[in-house]
């Protein structure tokens, strides 16, 4: 079977990836590769594809780092290797730049080195000064061993997605968790102390008493080419019960292990941040109609000067919306314009601005960089003079 020519994979690789943040590796991803022929060879993640029918977030438990792990040393015969985690944060570490940590044994380390690359290996393994020798071959490999940490990352960094609470517009005391198998796969989704399981390959969960649960991630429910997340999510849930579907319920969140400080951004940026990405949610009335409104257009903006974030929407469907929040703060300025619609969800004529509730987060594959890939969040905002309420899920992507 004819193989992809490397620069060529090399250049397929790079072009799924997004600021150094992977979303997606191989043939078995989501990056289209139709029309080639798969190398019989590669690595296939069953789990992460499976999950990937959710959202695009990375999310590797023991099981699938053992696995590739396993996988990369193939056609390895120098050492015996069984503690593939340390195997794999060794390789992380030196595809990183980072100095091999003290504790690391020789075994680990060589391995480690074949893991990143067999070059590697060969050329450093027995070297009298090995941080020297990893060092050169470093600067003299920067391309390939660019592309090789962005598949570490995504196939040998631990990221437990149950870790995750995604905040909720149903209430702040109302969570949404997944669960997953031993396999690493998504087969389950708690949410507010109820279990739902996942009905095979879908985005749909079922409770003990039938009611569904349907998560709908924001980056999947499109048809615009959002730029995927890795590290986050945001969206819309619906639960139906009884054959009554509820109204869509905005939700985000993402990995505290890979949240950056906006004191620590501040600090690393030379100037503004721009990201791009779409707001989805739910517009609501007093006489509780729903509207369900989405911006696959949506732009974020973090300010160098003042620290300041400000996110514009514009719903074809409702208003334009300006949201601008200070650094750490837990709610912003909100400003409506050009309102586009029925008389059942426009806000009182001379009501042009307000305080809206922002609940939001920066992140990235390298947090101590201080330089975020992507940020989500949930911004609430009720009118209580005709009680209009508008709660909007946001992603978005460093441009």
């Amino acid at each position: 079977m004819r193989k992809i020519p490397y620069i060529f994979a090399t250049l397929l690789l790079a072009a799924c990836t997004d600021g150094g943040t992977p979303t997606c590796v191989g043939p078995n991803g989501a990056c289209g590769f139709d029309g080639l022929t798969p190398d019989k060879n590669r690595f296939i993640d069953n789990a992460a594809t499976s999950n990937r029918r959710i959202n695009m977030m990375i999310a590797l438990n023991d099981a699938q780092v053992g696995k590739y792990i396993q996988h990369r040393l193939i056609g390895y015969t120098d050492t015996s290797v069984t503690d593939y985690a340390a195997v794999a944060q060794t390789a992380l570490a030196i595809a990183n730049g980072d100095a091999i940590a003290d504790n690391i044994d020789d075994s680990t380390r060589r391995a480690a080195m074949y893991v990143v690359d067999p070059e590697l290996f060969t050329a450093c393994g027995d070297a009298s000064d090995g941080a020297g020798c990893i060092d050169n071959w470093r600067v003299d490999n920067a391309t390939l061993l660019a592309t090789r940490l962005t598949e570490l990352r995504a196939r040998a960094d631990f990221l437990d997605i149950t870790e995750i609470n995604f905040s909720t517009a149903a209430g702040a005391d109302k969570k949404l968790r997944f669960l997953i198998n031993s396999d690493g796969q998504i087969n389950g989704i708690n949410f507010d102390g109820v279990d739902y399981t996942r009905n095979g390959d879908t985005n749909v969960f079922t409770d003990t008493e039938g009611a569904t649960l349907t998560y709908k991630s924001g980056v999947m429910d499109t048809d615009s080419g959002i730029p995927n997340l890795s590290y986050s999510d945001f969206g819309v849930y619906q639960i139906t019960a009884d054959g009554v579907a509820g109204k869509n319920i905005p939700f985000a969140g993402g990995y505290e292990s890979r949240r950056i400080a906006e004191s620590r951004i501040m600090d690393a940026i030379d100037g503004n941040l721009e990201f791009s990405g779409a707001a989805v949610g739910t517009v609501t009335n007093s006489e509780n109609k729903n509207l369900d409104i989405r911006d696959e257009r949506a732009f974020l903006v973090f300010n160098k000067s003042d620290g300041v974030s400000t996110l514009t929407a514009n719903f074809a469907n409702w208003y334009n919306v300006t949201l601008s929040r200070d650094m750490n703060a837990t709610n912003g300025n909100i400003i409506f314009s050009n309102y586009v619609g029925t008389a059942d969800f426009r806000l009182p004529d001379d009501v042009k601005s307000g305080t809206a509730d922002i609940n939001m987060g920066y992140y990235g594959a390298a947090p101590t960089s201080g330089i975020p890939t992507e940020a989500t969040g949930l911004v609430h905002y009720k009118n209580d003079t005709n009680g209009i309420q508008m709660d909007v899920a946001f992603g978005v992507k460093n441009k």
